[in-house]
């Protein structure tokens, strides 16, 4: 692991501002991701993983924006960093940025590929922008990025509509596409949804072998733990747009140390943390957008909530152990 990140949240935080009130969808979010690291991103839908991400890529849309916090990208090395929480999400430098050293997976394949544009266009398109390939060479490595994520017959693919694929081969394209440009960066957002294991297994190999092949930087977006076990170096546990602990992938899996990931621990099919095998359930729900919580945002959920303390004052984000860092008031 190299000594400079090449990402690096600072206390971020994303607001929406509605006529309801304001939706605080990240809530201070700090972490750094290096060279040749896959960082795992976990957390209940709703806790703020993707829209951390939509704020790195400049996607962040009215009436949300950028409140605090700096996003600092190095481009290359011995090349200074770039702010791109401070850049205008239409501005010629991020879209310099995005989609080649800067890509990103996201969630939902049907909506994310256009289906009036051919397949080959939109790879072709990251391509030219981001690359001084010309039309035979994008081709060839339009079609050869085809083939690594298990499109048979790549060439008559490539000149196909997204309609003309299903749920699963439209993800495997959008993976196509991210990774086309050999990204310094790869965001991840649960890219192996609705894929078949055999292929899931497929496209985390794929992703570790160009990780490993062009130094790139992961960070991986997901409920699946198991993915996270096996392809993770260090895990971030997100509640309600805070990181309420992180630590390396052993570290977090042997010992976790806040309520909420011991919780998210035992509701994994075959946990050892699962009291007689079965799975358990996260008492309670999560709070709504609007609503405001006092104190540590966990405690009407946490069983080990310490009644005058946790529902009156916020927990600190420390190091505890050299390993781990938490925000619970069990470890101040």
């Amino acid at each position: 692991m190299q000594k400079d990140p090449i990402l690096e949240f600072d206390n971020v935080a994303v607001e929406y501002q509605l006529d309801e009130g304001v939706v605080r969808a990240v809530n201070g979010v700090s972490y750094k991701v290096f060279p040749d690291e896959t960082l795992a991103i976990v957390g209940e839908s709703g806790c703020g993983k993707s829209q951390s991400s939509y704020a790195a890529m400049g996607l962040i849309q009215p009436p949300g924006r950028i409140t605090r916090g700096h996003i600092w990208f190095r481009e290359a090395d011995g090349k200074p960093r770039i702010d791109l929480a401070g850049l205008d999400r239409n501005s010629k430098e991020i879209r310099s940025i995005r989609g080649g050293k800067l890509a990103m997976i996201f969630q939902e394949p049907m909506t994310a590929l256009s289906p009036v544009h051919r397949i080959g266009r939109q790879l072709d398109e990251v391509l030219k922008l981001h690359t001084d390939m010309g039309k035979p060479q994008r081709i060839d490595r339009g079609c050869e990025m085809l083939r690594r994520v298990g499109i048979p017959d790549a060439r008559k693919r490539y000149d196909q509509f997204s309609f003309e694929f299903s749920g699963g081969m439209r993800q495997r394209i959008m993976i196509a596409i991210a990774l086309a440009c050999n990204p310094r960066v790869l965001i991840a957002d649960e890219p192996t949804t609705g894929l078949d294991v055999t292929i899931q297994s497929q496209i985390l190999e794929l992703m570790k072998t160009l990780q490993a092949e062009h130094h790139m930087a992961v960070v991986l977006i997901t409920h699946d733990l198991a993915v996270v076990a096996e392809t993770a170096d260090r895990v971030a546990v997100m509640y309600l747009g805070r990181i309420v602990e992180m630590a390396d992938v052993k570290t977090l899996f042997a010992a976790p140390k806040h309520p909420y990931t011991i919780a998210l621990m035992k509701s994994v099919i075959g946990s050892p943390l699962a009291a007689d095998g079965r799975l358990q359930t996260i008492r309670g729900s999560v709070p709504g957008p609007l609503e405001r919580v006092p104190g540590c945002d966990f405690h009407p959920r946490c069983d080990a909530c310490i009644p005058g303390l946790c529902d009156k004052q916020e927990p600190v984000f420390k190091d505890i152990d050299g390993k781990t860092q938490v925000s619970c008031h069990l470890f101040c």
